[in-house]
């Protein structure tokens, strides 16, 4: 069973939170945890309106092996290592700004 320090460099996580939940097993224990989460100052629940959308998106195998790839050669030097996902909103993001309105 990995440590905490094992799933925080696994997860790529700035921080770990210890969550105050009874029974995080139970038949309601994702709802618990959320409700929990969600009362962190700054977490991904409690600020998801501002922080953007996510969405789920399908690519075909070809581009997400190229993502990956672009995200473990072109960006290995970064301090926080940068995901297939991450390099892919960037590039949309990027197309979407440079797209005139209307």
């Amino acid at each position: 069973m990995l440590n905490e320090k094992e799933i925080q460099q696994a997860l790529h996580s700035s921080r770990v939170v210890p969550l105050a939940v009874k029974n995080p097993h139970g038949p309601l224990g994702l709802e618990h945890l959320a409700e929990a989460l969600a009362r962190i100052p700054h977490s991904p629940i409690s600020t998801s309106s501002q922080a953007g959308v996510r969405r789920l998106i399908q690519f075909n195998p070809d581009t997400w092996k190229k993502l990956e790839h672009l995200a473990q050669n072109r960006f290995s030097g970064a301090s926080k290592p940068v995901t297939a996902s991450e390099v892919a909103a960037a590039i949309i993001e990027q197309a979407v700004a440079n797209t005139p309105p209307g």
